[in-house]
C-alpha cells in the first residue's frame, strides 16, 4: 500500500455497531461495564477511547511501527518520553523551548537527577558529549 492508501485505510475500519466506514467521534468518558474489570476493551476515556485508538494504529502504519501513541498536548507527549530517561542522563534542549517544557526540566526533572543543557539549535550540529544515547539521526547523519 502506498502512503496516500495507508493514511486513508490504516486505523479505519468499518464501526461494528453502524457499519459507519469512517471511525466515529466517540464523545464519551465512561464505558458501560459486565462487572468490575470486565468491559469490552474500553473503560474510561482518558486511559483509552476507540477514536483514539484508530489514530495510533494509523499513525504506527504510517510511520512503519508496532505501535503510535497520540497525546492531548505537547506537554503530556514531553513528559511520557522523559520517563524513559533516569537519574544521571543527560537531555539537550534547545533554547527556544516552550517554557513548560523548560519547567518541566528545571523544576521537577533536576529533582531526579536529570541533567540538562540548553543549546542554539539554529545551527544543528552533533553532541559530542560522552554517553550521549539520543540524537536526532536525521540531522548528526549529514555533512
Amino acid at each position: 500500500m502506498g502512503f496516500s492508501t495507508t493514511a486513508i485505510h490504516a486505523g479505519n475500519e468499518p464501526d461494528a455497531a453502524t457499519g459507519a466506514v469512517s471511525v466515529p467521534i466517540y464523545q464519551t468518558s465512561t464505558y458501560a461495564q459486565e462487572g468490575l474489570g470486565k468491559h469490552k476493551g474500553f473503560e474510561y476515556a482518558r486511559t483509552q477511547n476507540p477514536t483514539r485508538a484508530a489514530l495510533e494504529k494509523n499513525i504506527a502504519a504510517l510511520e512503519n511501527a508496532r505501535f503510535g501513541f497520540a497525546f492531548a498536548s505537547g506537554m503530556s507527549a514531553t513528559d511520557a518520553v522523559m520517563k524513559l530517561v533516569k537519574a544521571g542522563d543527560h537531555v539537550i534542549l534547545g533554547d527556544n523551548t516552550y517554557g513548560g517544557t523548560y519547567r518541566l526540566f528545571s523544576r521537577v526533572l533536576s529533582n531526579y537527577g536529570i541533567e540538562f543543557d540548553l543549546v542554539d539549535t539554529t545551527e544543528v550540529r552533533c553532541p559530542s558529549q560522552n554517553g550521549l544515547e539520543v540524537v536526532n539521526a536525521r540531522t548528526c547523519g549529514r555533512k
